[in-house]
């Protein structure tokens, strides 16, 4: 039984990237945290995906280009949904305030999470991480924007703006 070129891009693109879920998170256990890692990978997958579909479709062009870009969509559709959810994991203070809890036997003094999540100890991490992400640069005692973090900072300012919100949201 011969699957169809649609049936075999979608099975190609989850395969795919369950290959790159499965690289980045061991990467990213083994140092590379970065969203340079994340993007690496992910882009090596797209490419194992397309190679994968051009050698497993018949040459007819429409049927060809058609499971290419039901291939790209799945993997970005794929995409969409996990980094959220790699991010939420491991940036959110709801989910670092839980698992702390639970490692500690659920309970925990509110001055002990206050200490954790309300102190300049959170602000360092975050400063550390923007830093090594090269969107911030530390000059003397000062931290400025890099390039890079200006257009990421005008990109988000404009999304703001866009959905109105204030300088918390």
């Amino acid at each position: 039984m011969a699957w169809s070129p649609a049936v075999m891009a979608f099975v190609t693109a989850v395969g795919w990237f369950a290959a790159f879920v499965l690289v980045h998170i061991l990467g990213w256990r083994a140092g590379h945290g970065h969203a340079r890692w994340l993007l690496a990978t992910y882009l090596t997958s797209v490419i194992g995906t397309l190679a994968t579909v051009a050698g497993l479709v018949s040459w007819s062009a429409p049927r060809a280009i058609l499971a290419m870009l039901l291939a790209l969509m799945t993997s970005a559709c794929l995409f969409v949904l996990y980094v959220p959810a790699v991010y939420t994991v491991l940036t959110s203070l709801s989910v670092q305030t839980i698992v702390m809890l639970r490692r500690r036997g659920g309970s925990l003094s509110a001055e002990e999470l206050y200490e954790r999540f309300a102190g300049r100890a959170i602000l360092e991490e975050r400063l550390a991480t923007l830093v090594a992400s090269g969107y911030l640069a530390r000059e003397g005692g000062h931290l400025r924007l890099t390039a890079r973090g200006r257009g990421l900072a005008g990109a988000f300012g404009l999304v703001k703006a866009l959905w109105k919100l204030g300088p918390g949201g």
